[in-house]
């Protein structure tokens, strides 16, 4: 579904096995501002998410591994009291010695029974 375009990073995309350690990468690569969004695809698909909720999701949010494509993850951030959660489906790469977070898509999901599910 995302895996064919154009705006992909040029590199290759880190092979990570333990969700402990993604974490810990990403949370490196937020603070160094190397982060890179698909607005294009975020906002052609309507999901209004804002940079600063990506990043509030990436730094707070709970990880997982992606449910189809290996080597990429998401991450749930769910506020208190607030019946939407923010999920970001991201990838690291690595392209001349340099790591970054590549965004493949952010969106909003309705949250139902304390579980957040896609709208």
């Amino acid at each position: 579904m995302y895996g064919n375009d154009t705006d992909e990073p040029k590199g290759r995309r880190l092979p990570w096995m333990d969700l402990g350690e993604v974490r810990k990468a990403v949370l490196s690569l937020v603070e160094e501002n190397r982060v890179e969004v698909l607005w294009d695809h975020i906002l052609g698909e309507g999901h209004r998410v804002s940079a600063d909720e990506i990043r509030v999701a990436l730094e707070d949010g709970v990880y997982d591994f992606h449910e189809t494509q290996e080597g990429r993850y998401s991450t749930t951030y769910l506020e208190r009291r607030v019946r939407v959660a923010i999920v970001v489906v991201f990838e690291l790469w690595e392209s001349l010695g340099i790591e970054g977070v590549f965004v493949v898509t952010a969106f909003h999901a309705a949250t139902g029974r304390g579980r957040a599910r896609e709208r």
